[in-house]
């Protein structure tokens, strides 16, 4: 398993390489396409060549560009209960929105599954882990955890964070990640 950031105007994204599938974790702000494109050939990898998409959480900046990669013929996998937060995004940032010429997200074609499908899904990827529930940041937050203990938090506060502030959700959301081996932090919008 490689593992990639192609992240680009203030966003981390993660690529996922394994040996049979792409993975790609959050897809940035709208109108970033070709800023992907330039940041994936670091990693020898093309758009085209992006099997699935999942999204930490819905905002602009995690899951603005998710229509224009599912044009590209990348599969969206969404949690079913990241479901209503695609309406909620499109209305409360209509106007940021509209501004970096946001493709509405169809929702006829996406590969939904549950949490408990998400360790299932993932071993078809040739990928070892699970998706779970983080939402201190936002209710249709998420983080994937792989068994070798790399953690991708999308927005989470780190822990370090959550212990000075004594965020009891956050702290919540950190006992669920140590409790499934977290050692590698990947967040979305540090280092």
């Amino acid at each position: 398993m490689e593992i990639f950031n192609v992240g680009n105007n203030g966003v981390n994204l993660y690529l996922l390489k394994s040996a049979t599938h792409n993975l790609l974790l959050d897809s940035g702000f709208p109108g970033t396409l070709h800023d992907l494109g330039r940041a994936l050939r670091k990693t020898n990898t093309k758009i085209s060549e992006i099997d699935f998409l999942v999204v930490t959480h819905f905002h602009p900046d995690h899951a603005g560009l998710v229509q224009e990669l599912k044009n590209k013929s990348v599969t969206f996998v969404i949690l079913d209960f990241q479901v209503p937060f695609i309406a909620k995004m499109e209305h409360q940032k209509k106007r940021l929105l509209e501004s970096r010429n946001y493709k509405p997200l169809i929702q006829t074609d996406n590969r939904c599954i549950t949490l408990p499908q998400s360790r299932r899904f993932l071993e078809e990827l040739g990928i070892h882990g699970e998706i779970i529930s983080t939402k201190s940041h936002s209710e249709d937050g998420l983080a994937l955890v792989l068994d070798s203990g790399e953690a991708f938090i999308g927005d989470l506060l780190l822990e370090n964070m959550a212990l000075e502030l004594k965020d009891p959700k956050s702290l919540q959301d950190w006992e669920k990640l140590k409790s499934l081996g977290a050692k590698s932090i990947f967040p979305s919008h540090s280092n």
